[in-house]
């Protein structure tokens, strides 16, 4: 079977001027967070279990921006729509944890061992039904040695609900991130009630998250609502990369003040020439 090449593909997409010129902004948001990332990296030691957190969630982050910004340019616009929310719901987790770094990055870390279990698990219970019996048998040990880790986290991962019975926790911290968020204070509630709403009419499979689909087609393409879309979908991925950068900056010592009191000009320019009626 002949390789897909992806380049090729991406090369035949001819996306409007208009769109390219929010694909531009994003991209100069992008490359230079990625060339700060760099610069800092070089001094940063990861020597606790909160630097530690950092170090990576950005590092995702940073992951999440680039995919959102290839994922638009292919025109795949729910897939760039439910990373906007991964990179939304990454920046409560990072804010949250902040608020207390120590404690609740040992509480971060520690759930593995949770996750770690149920995983495996699950794995093991469909590898019964479908694997070879040597396979079962060496996931069989690899479960057996995670258990016993599982057995010790369990105490510490769970609470009394109000009858007295013993609950496990639903997560590493035992809140949604609804509850991240309002614990993190006004901006952050404000964002994930943004995020959340303008995100999610294009990534559930419902009626309404369908709606446009029609317009991304070969014979009924519409240029308007493509940058309306992808327009949408930057500037929602803006607002968060807004506090993102604030985080960084004050928790990190990041050099982004420039381009961030830039950006709200550049969006409101944009907004101006492309969406004169909003």
């Amino acid at each position: 079977m002949p390789r897909i090449d992806v380049s090729e593909t991406i090369r035949r997409i001819d996306l409007p001027e208009k769109v390219w010129e929010w694909l531009d902004l994003l991209g100069d948001i992008l490359v230079a967070t990625q060339l700060e990332s760099i610069y800092q990296d070089k001094d940063f030691l990861a020597d606790t279990q909160f630097k530690k957190f950092l170090l990576l969630t950005i590092n995702k982050d940073l992951s999440s921006l680039n995919t959102i910004y290839f994922l638009l340019r292919c025109e795949l616009i729910h897939q760039a729509s439910s990373h906007v929310r991964l990179f939304c719901e990454s920046l409560i987790t990072m804010k949250y944890v902040s608020l207390h770094p120590g404690e609740r990055s040992d509480l971060f870390w520690g759930y593995s061992d949770i996750e770690a279990y149920r995983v495996t698990s699950s794995l093991l219970e469909w590898e019964r039904n479908k694997a070879k019996a040597t396979h079962v048998e060496r996931v069989e040990n690899i479960f057996e040695a995670i258990k016993q880790k599982y057995e010790i986290a369990r105490e510490k991962y769970s609470f009394m609900d109000k009858n007295n019975r013993r609950r496990p926790f639903t997560n590493w911290c035992n809140k949604n991130v609804a509850n991240q968020a309002a614990e993190c204070g006004p901006e952050y509630q404000r964002l994930y009630d943004l995020v959340y709403k303008q995100m999610s009419s294009y990534i559930h499979g419902s009626a309404w998250s369908l709606r446009r689909q029609l317009s991304y087609s070969r014979a009924h393409y519409a240029s308007d609502v493509v940058l309306n879309d992808i327009a949408t979908i930057i500037r929602t991925a803006l607002v968060i990369w807004v506090e993102w950068a604030k985080f960084c900056i004050h928790t990190l010592g990041w050099r982004l003040h420039e381009i961030l009191l830039d950006l709200p000009n550049r969006i409101d320019e944009l907004d101006e020439r492309h969406f004169p009626m909003m």
